[in-house]
């Protein structure tokens, strides 16, 4: 790439990359649409369609903008009955770059309400030094205000910072927010659409990731 790559701040996505929620969101927009009286998604049509940007992800699925706002208050009612943890290399990772030194972060679409109950939940919360979450629709992934805002509260540079996600939408922020950006693809299908946005860098898993970044650190 030609760049120096000893960067000090790394920026993460919530759901997908570090909590293992993608099935409970499968599940819950399947019992959302049979609702509102529509076939259910195939796994394979969810993973193509999916964004971490859901009002992006309701006009795909056809649902008329009026209905929106019912919408999300079904989603957050049906989704407090799921139970959702951490992906397995989630916690080893944050710990391991920590430990080298580097700056943590997590950027995500989700509500800050949900999102802070998750981290209570999970004694997370300590591990970031700032936490950022979508509270209006133009902030929303893929716009870069919620990563530039993080720049600002760290005190970082956009080279010296790297945002990792798993979706389209966060490759698309962090190039307009001038970080490098990192895709974590776990799925095959998926890997297909992260691919086609150009990330500066592809792994399969947090683990591979993290070697990669404390070996440049």
């Amino acid at each position: 790439m030609g760049r120096d790559t000893r960067f000090v701040g790394a920026l993460f996505d919530w759901d997908g990359v570090l909590l293992d929620s993608l099935g409970a969101s499968f599940r819950v927009y399947n019992k959302i649409l049979v609702h509102l009286g529509s076939r259910p998604l195939t796994e394979g049509e969810f993973m193509r369609f999916q964004s971490p940007n859901w009002y992006e992800f309701y006009e795909k699925l056809g649902i008329p903008e009026s209905l929106w706002k019912q919408v999300d208050g079904e989603w957050v009612r049906l989704y407090e009955e799921e139970a959702t943890g951490l992906h397995a290399d989630a916690l080893p990772c944050l710990r391991k770059l920590r430990a080298s030194g580097f700056k943590l972060a997590l950027v995500s679409n989700g509500s800050k309400v949900r999102v802070a109950l998750e981290l209570g939940r999970l004694q997370l919360a300590p591990m970031f030094q700032s936490i950022v979450c979508g509270e209006r629709k133009e902030e929303l992934k893929p716009s870069p205000l919620m990563i530039e805002r993080t720049l600002r509260a760290l005190d970082l540079r956009s080279s010296d910072v790297v945002y990792v996600g798993d979706a389209p939408a966060d490759i698309q922020a962090s190039k307009r927010a001038g970080v490098v950006s990192i895709a974590i693809a776990r799925g095959a299908i998926l890997a297909s659409r992260l691919r086609a946005e150009d990330p500066d860098y592809v792994f399969s898993d947090l683990g591979e990731m993290t070697d990669f970044l404390t070996r440049a650190k």
